[in-house]
């Protein structure tokens, strides 16, 4: 027979268990809604850019530090663009090595590394800023933001713009680089856009 204390230690365990596995599926159900809650928000928020399914899809992988706050979106579509205009640069850059390219070609391929190379320095100062709004400069600083972003969009345009006369493989495949780079870069204005005027 089992005593008294064995029962009472193997039904305290048995009910620990219980409670144990409830209180899990309870945190994960819990996480499962704050999940959800997070990714509705980036889809909404990402309704306001031209490119809402790019948006969503390259933002709601950052659903759990942007949570339901636009600054933190903003943030990480800075940080998505910022790093494409550094791996497009680098792309640019290999993809003219070793090739004769035409005194046309050269002369573009030059300018829009000059042009990437001004619109990642633009993103860097646009997330510096991103990173010191409080006081009472807020708005003077959302300001600033939104000319870097806006001029580091321009130089994407402007980078593509320099081959519309090139023809070729060279140029369609740059202009695929920089395409997407611009507009994830577009995304990133429109969302901070929508903060300043909120």
């Amino acid at each position: 027979m089992l005593s008294l204390l064995a029962i009472i230690i193997i039904f305290i365990s048995n009910n620990f268990t219980i409670i144990s596995a409830s209180s899990r599926l309870q945190f994960n159900q819990i996480n499962s809604e704050s999940d959800t809650a997070y990714t509705n928000f980036i889809n909404s928020s990402c309704q306001v850019t031209k490119y809402a399914d790019l948006c969503y899809q390259t933002l709601a992988p950052y659903a759990a530090t942007i949570h339901i706050n636009s600054l933190e979106l903003a943030n990480a579509a800075l940080t998505v663009s910022l790093k494409s205009a550094k791996s497009t640069s680098k792309v640019v850059r290999e993809l003219s090595k070793g090739r004769d390219l035409s005194m046309r070609d050269g002369q573009a391929v030059a300018d829009c590394l000059e042009n990437m190379s001004d619109s990642v320095d633009e993103m860097k100062k646009s997330m510096a800023e991103m990173k010191d709004l409080d006081g009472p400069e807020f708005d003077d600083k959302m300001g600033n933001v939104k000319t870097w972003v806006s001029a580091a969009l321009t130089d994407e345009d402007t980078c593509m713009d320099g081959f519309e006369d090139n023809d070729g493989k060279m140029k369609e495949t740059i202009r695929g680089y920089i395409l997407k780079v611009a507009e994830l870069t577009s995304i990133a204005l429109s969302l901070i856009t929508n903060i300043s005027s909120t």
